[in-house]
């Protein structure tokens, strides 16, 4: 990738990223933010059945779909606010790997659906679901759990910066997983692997990573305005995509290569 050396500079790799989606906004709305507004449609409706069903009334909140513990809070792990995001995360992180796909091989006749739903086909789910259990799940659960005093608000901080070292050490860890299926390697028992290969592959960059997260912030805020999500959302996940090849030009013998 032109512009991208050895030192991932970010103004190269924001200029590259801008430059492969040129004339490609149609194919990129069509793996990233489709998928989502999909989504979105069909937990409204859901949400909308339930709501009638328990209540009578056509309430558009997940708000009452909740199940309360015996103090009376919220059980966030069983809200149809909590699950809705799961679920967004879910597709999201299945449409990066078709996002892979494009970035690699733009002049495919793979499908632009076939891209958006990468994550679901029987090569890869298995995998990418204990990976996403894992990353998104599992180590969010310290975080959700209700205040029992100040120790424990200590703790959880604490946990907090251990969670995003973890997180930025993982960060490429679903297209490691990719990677290895794509050559012969994956599997559920390259799970392991895929999780070391990560953390190896951003030894170094974690920081660098973190930087780039921040500075994607003002995108980020840009949202609250709804339209510019329209293309931010596939700006930015095309950006993680070109930020994993460009480590992978950096470590060229950790990961498998793909053709």
């Amino acid at each position: 990738m032109e512009g991208i050396g050895m030192q991932i500079d970010r103004a190269s790799l924001k200029y590259t990223v801008k430059e492969r989606m040129r004339g490609h906004y149609g194919t990129l709305f069509g793996i990233t933010l489709l998928p989502l507004i999909i989504l979105a449609v069909i937990l409204m409706i859901v949400q909308f059945v339930v709501a009638y069903e328990i209540t009578g009334s056509r309430i558009l909140s997940f708000n009452f779909v909740s199940v309360s513990g015996p103090s009376g809070q919220t059980n966030l792990f069983l809200s149809g606010r909590w699950w809705s995001v799961v679920l967004s995360d879910l597709v999201a992180t299945s449409a990066s790997l078709g996002l892979l796909s494009w970035w690699r091989h733009p002049d495919s006749k793979q499908s632009i659906a076939s891209r958006a739903v990468a994550g679901f086909s029987p090569q890869y789910f298995p995998g990418l679901i204990l990976i996403f259990l894992i990353t998104e799940v599992l180590l969010n659960i310290p975080m959700n759990l209700g205040d029992t005093g100040l120790w424990w608000s200590l703790a959880k901080l604490v946990w907090f910066v251990v969670y995003i070292v973890i997180q930025l050490g993982i960060a490429p860890v679903f297209f490691v997983y990719m990677d290895l299926c794509d050559a012969g390697q994956g599997g559920i028992a390259s799970i392991g692997r895929a999780f070391q290969l990560s953390w190896q592959l951003m030894a170094g960059f974690k920081g660098a990573y973190f930087v780039l997260w921040l500075s994607l912030l003002g995108w980020l805020l840009l949202c609250a305005l709804v339209f510019p999500l329209l293309w931010v959302v596939p700006y930015m996940q095309t950006i993680f995509v070109a930020y994993y090849e460009a480590l992978r030009q950096v470590k060229p013998d950790l990961i498998p290569t793909v053709a």
